[in-house]
């Protein structure tokens, strides 16, 4: 079975983690509150998924990452933060071999980032390996002083110089400064190791702000509830939105679309075991919901299976084959259809586990082919 060693100074944290994660019963998780006892682990254990928190005792995240990019380069790696995660302009974010994560999360988002990395793994795309754009953002945050050497699989070495988090200077063959840094921030498949900043490198010739260099920016989400949080998983009822053109800001034709959406809604909450529908955006915001009295948080439902549906339309791309356009899940408690619709969006069914979900596939099926006749 497939091993998660999982880093974090909270101990009783890890342990609901750990408890909550176990019960998918698809991998076995490890647990270490510390840097030291995870290098152990890492030292003596194969390791499928490898995540960490930003701030770990004895030694830091930066540290750890470097032993996984020299001594296990084709393990992907999640990083955990309560600062926000960096969210990049190239979309780099979605699916990356470095995965950042942000608190607090829920258990299914953290299952959802182990299967998008067992799925890398499985499917050869982690040969990749890391990549410096994502690991960046993480020197900005812990407000590094240090000389990175970063060596890639396919350029070569060059050498990044960070004082309290800030880059002043950089170096690579006949580059020097700004376009050195410019150079070494595009490099895949690194690997790379942290030393004491050499006394002589004290010139600033690196203006640009080490996150545009990154092309990323820091960005909190929206605070969860705490009813949201790993440790607490109930949920309250989400409100109504209605059907209606100030829900998205898409140029659709809503006076048709929106006529059609809302028919076939009428439709399936006529179905045995109906749940809630959400029309939900590329980054997981529902723009516009119905429920019944089931008590479901489809804000979190859906912020947490967009990535899960997304990934899987990336798998299907990188495996030449035809575009994955719907995904059931199936829990004891849940049936879950997500299907692609109109502009990046897509729309979520929920309904009871004994219900007729194939009767709600086959009117979906059937309402987005009269759509694509408005």
């Amino acid at each position: 079975m497939d091993k998660v060693l999982i880093v974090d100074s909270d101990a009783d944290f890890l342990n609901t983690l750990q408890a909550s994660l176990e019960k998918l019963q698809q991998f076995k998780v490890l647990t270490a509150t510390d840097g030291k006892s995870a290098l152990e682990w890492l030292k003596n254990h194969s390791i499928s998924i490898f995540v960490t928190d930003i701030q770990t005792p004895e030694i830091d995240c930066l540290e750890l990452l470097s032993y996984m990019t020299r001594k296990h380069p084709g393990t992907p790696c999640i990083v955990t933060t309560d600062w926000g995660k960096p969210w990049f302009r190239n979309r780099l974010a979605e699916q990356t071999f470095l995965y950042h994560l942000e608190k607090p999360f829920s258990v299914s988002a953290m299952a959802a980032a182990i299967f998008v990395g067992l799925n890398l793994r499985d499917e050869g795309l982690n040969r990749q390996g890391m990549t410096m754009a994502s690991l960046l953002p993480l020197i900005d945050l812990q407000q590094k002083t240090c000389r990175m050497q970063i060596t890639s699989a396919d350029t070569g070495k060059g050498y990044l110089y960070f004082d309290k988090g800030v880059l002043f200077d950089a170096h690579y063959n006949d580059l020097n400064g700004e376009s050195a840094a410019r150079e070494i921030s595009t490099w895949n498949r690194i690997s790379f190791t942290l030393s004491d900043l050499p006394r002589h490198r004290t010139r600033k010739r690196v203006k640009t702000n080490l996150m545009e260099i990154a092309d990323a920016y820091w960005r909190k989400e929206d605070v969860i509830d705490e009813s949201e949080a790993v440790i607490n998983e109930s949920s309250e009822k989400e409100p109504i939105i209605p059907l209606k053109e100030e829900t998205t800001p898409f140029e659709m034709n809503w006076e048709k679309s929106g006529a059609v959406l809302q028919d076939f809604l009428n439709e399936i909450k006529a179905i045995r075991g109906y749940l809630a529908f959400a029309l939900v955006d590329a980054g997981g915001k529902i723009l516009a919901a119905d429920q019944s009295n089931y008590r479901l948080n489809l804000r979190l439902l859906s912020r947490n299976l967009n990535p899960l549906f997304a990934n899987a339309q990336k798998t299907s791309a990188w495996l030449n084959v035809e575009k994955i356009e719907a995904m059931t899940i199936h829990s004891p408690t849940c049936t879950i259809i997500m299907q692609s619709f109109q502009m990046n969006l897509f729309i979520m069914i929920a309904c009871a586990p004994e219900s007729n979900w194939c009767e709600m596939k086959k009117r979906l099926d059937g309402m987005l082919a009269s759509l694509n006749c408005v």
